[in-house]
């Protein structure tokens, strides 16, 4: 399995940081490139990247003391047998580290998502500028 890492550090408290990163059904306020999201549930989401792109994310551990939560990504064009991703904000000097780390198999989709989640917290850092 491989897995991927991105981060960001923000000037803001990690609570304040926790309260847009963690809001899972709140993504499209941060991470570029969403055209819709639609909850299913307050688990479950649908993300739409496009034409025919849809993405089903389903929490699997949240800890709002800790700031983390894990949850599973699915699509039929993805092909994965194991798509997770954990986010973090960690307190760090005046402000935080926010993360993104993804598990996945096959190893080849490491690749895709990388950049897609280096995107995504610069796009968180952009919301807080």
């Amino acid at each position: 399995m491989a897995t991927t890492h991105a981060e960001v550090n923000i000037a803001r408290s990690a609570d304040e940081v926790w309260a847009v990163f963690g809001d899972f059904q709140g993504i499209k306020t941060w991470f570029p490139g969403l055209s819709d999201v639609r909850a299913e549930s307050d688990d479950v989401r649908v993300i739409t990247m496009g034409p025919g792109m849809e993405i089903t994310e389903t929490v699997l551990t949240r800890d709002d003391a800790a700031r983390t939560m894990t949850y599973s990504v699915a699509s039929e064009l993805l092909n994965a047998n194991k798509y997770e991703t954990t986010i973090t904000v960690t307190p760090a000097g005046d402000g935080c580290t926010a993360t993104m780390d993804a598990v996945l198999d096959p190893d080849s989709l490491a690749d895709l998502i990388a950049p897609v989640y280096e995107q995504a917290v610069q796009g968180l850092a952009t919301y807080f500028a």
